[in-house]
C-alpha cells in the first residue's frame, strides 16, 4: 500500500495535480441532477455537452436517449426541455454552431459520426447526415465494443492558434471539407483521439487527418474550451483520469504523434460500488475567469441498486478551470466589437456593428431556438422594434461573409 501510495503521489507531482479531486469536491459534494430527468433513475448514461450560447446541457445514453437540460436565468437550477428517442448506439454528443438546430453523436455500435436536425422545441428530430469511419480513407478497424465513444468539434481558430499538426502530413491543418473546424473522436481501443475532416453536407465525404496518443489505454469523452484552447480528455480505465492538452504534439516513433500532456487529474469518484465515469462536460473559462462549472455522468447498469441509477449525473460549481483566456480570434474580435441598447430593452434597439460593415444578415433567436425577426442592415447600425417580442432572453446572431458574432440581449 506504500509504494502504491508513493507512485500515485509522484504521479500528482509531476503532472501538477491543481485540484484533488477533479473538477472541485468529491462526487456526493456535488448536485445531483439526475432526479431532473427521471426520478426513478438513469441507466447507460455516456456523453456529455454544454452549449455556453443557449446554457444547456445534452445529455446521451448509449442505448438511444437524448435529454436536453436548461440552466435557468439565475444559474441554480435546470429543467428539462427534452427527452427524445436517438438511434442505435450513441455514446458522445457536441455541436459546431451554438446557435443552430443541430448536434452530432459518435455512434459506437456502427462507428459513425451522425449529424441531426430539430426543430426549436426538440419535436422534430431527424438524422440529416452520417460518417462511417470504418470506410475509405479512414484506417480505423472494428474493435467491437471497445470502440469510439467521445466526439468533440475544434474550430479553425483554435487549430490555427495552437499550430495543430497533421499525423497524416507533419504540417499545420485547418478543414478544407467547408465544416469551419475538426471532428476530435476518443477511442475506447488504445485511448487514441482520432481526428477528421468532414464535409458537413454530404454523408460519407470526409477527410482523415490523423490518430494522436494519449496517456492512457483508453478514451472515452472529450471536452474543449474554445476560450483557452484546451482538449479535455476523460480516461476510464482502472481509475477515471482527466488529461488536458494544448493540441501540440510531439512524434514518439515512426510517424505516431502524441498529445503533449499539460495537466493530468484524478476524477472525482462515487463512493459506492459504480466508479463507470463516462461522460463530462464543461462550460467555458472565459470571460467567466474561474468559478465556472463542470458535469460528470456515469454508465449505470439496470440491474444496480436503485440509489445508484437515481444518482447517475452531477454538476459541479464551481471549478476551477485551466488555462488563461486567449487572444480574440476573428469571431470574437468582431464579437467584442458589438453592442446592443437598451438592454435590457422593450423598445426600439439598436445595434452597434462594430467592425461589421454593411450588408449584414442578422438573426434575433429566441431561448427556444426559434428565429423571431430578420433584420438586412444596408447603411449604418440597424434597429428592431421589441415591443411585440415576449420578454426573456435572446441572442442575435450577425453573419457578414465568413465572420459570424452572437451575442446576448434581454427583453423585459
Amino acid at each position: 500500500m506504500n509504494k502504491i501510495f508513493t507512485l500515485l503521489s509522484l504521479l500528482a507531482f509531476s503532472f501538477g495535480f491543481a485540484q484533488s479531486p477533479w473538477p472541485s469536491v468529491n462526487w456526493n459534494s456535488a448536485d445531483n441532477l439526475t432526479d431532473i430527468i427521471d426520478t426513478d433513475g438513469l441507466t447507460d448514461m455516456s456523453g456529455l455537452h454544454w452549449n455556453p450560447v443557449t446554457e444547456r446541457l445534452y445529455c446521451i445514453q448509449g442505448d438511444g436517449r437524448l435529454y436536453v437540460l436548461q440552466q435557468n436565468s439565475t444559474a441554480t437550477g435546470y429543467t428539462i426541455i427534452a427527452n427524445k428517442s436517438v438511434p442505435d448506439g450513441p455514446e458522445g454528443i457536441t455541436q459546431v454552431s451554438f446557435t443552430a438546430n443541430e448536434f452530432y453523436t459518435i455512434d459506437e455500435n456502427n462507428y459513425e459520426i451522425r449529424k441531426f436536425t430539430h426543430n426549436a422545441a426538440f419535436g422534430n428530430l431527424v438524422e440529416s447526415r452520417h460518417w462511417d469511419l470504418l470506410a475509405s480513407p479512414s484506417p480505423m478497424e472494428d474493435t467491437g465494443n471497445n470502440g469510439p465513444e467521445g466526439i468533440v468539434f475544434i474550430p479553425d481558430s483554435a487549430l490555427s492558434a495552437s499550430a495543430f499538426v497533421s499525423q497524416q502530413t507533419g504540417l499545420a491543418y485547418t478543414s478544407t471539407k467547408g465544416m469551419g473546424g475538426l471532428m476530435f473522436v476518443a477511442h475506447q481501443d488504445e485511448g487514441y483521439i482520432w481526428v477528421f475532416d468532414i464535409n458537413p453536407n454530404v454523408t460519407n465525404d470526409f477527410a482523415y487527418v490523423g490518430k494522436y496518443k494519449t496517456n492512457r489505454l483508453e478514451s472515452t469523452d472529450l471536452a474543449f474550451d474554445r476560450t483557452t484552447g484546451l482538449l479535455y480528455i476523460l480516461h476510464n480505465i482502472d481509475a477515471n483520469y482527466i488529461e488536458v492538452t494544448d493540441l501540440s504534439s510531439v512524434i514518439t516513433t515512426g510517424s505516431t504523434r502524441k498529445f503533449v500532456t499539460k495537466s493530468e487529474y484524478f476524477v472525482a469518484n462515487p463512493t459506492d460500488d459504480n466508479v463507470n465515469i463516462e461522460g463530462f462536460a464543461i462550460a467555458p473559462k472565459c470571460p467567466g475567469g474561474n468559478g465556472v462549472s463542470a458535469w460528470l455522468c456515469r454508465d449505470v447498469e439496470g440491474n444496480e441498486d436503485d440509489e445508484i441509477q437515481q444518482d447517475a449525473l452531477r454538476w459541479f460549481n464551481p471549478y476551477v478551470a485551466d488555462g488563461v483566456c486567449t487572444p480574440l480570434s476573428v469571431d470574437e474580435n468582431f464579437t467584442s466589437q458589438i453592442a446592443v441598447y437598451p438592454n435590457p430593452g422593450n423598445g426600439i434597439v439598436t445595434i452597434s456593428l462594430g467592425n461589421f460593415s454593411t450588408g449584414t444578415n442578422i438573426r434575433i433567436i429566441n431561448s427556444l431556438g426559434q428565429t423571431v425577426m430578420k433584420i438586412k442592415s444596408e447603411t449604418g447600425n440597424p434597429t428592431f422594434d421589441a415591443s411585440s417580442l415576449a420578454s426573456g432572453m435572446y441572442l442575435i446572431e450577425i453573419n457578414q461573409g465568413q465572420n459570424t458574432a452572437t451575442v446576448k440581449w434581454i427583453r423585459n
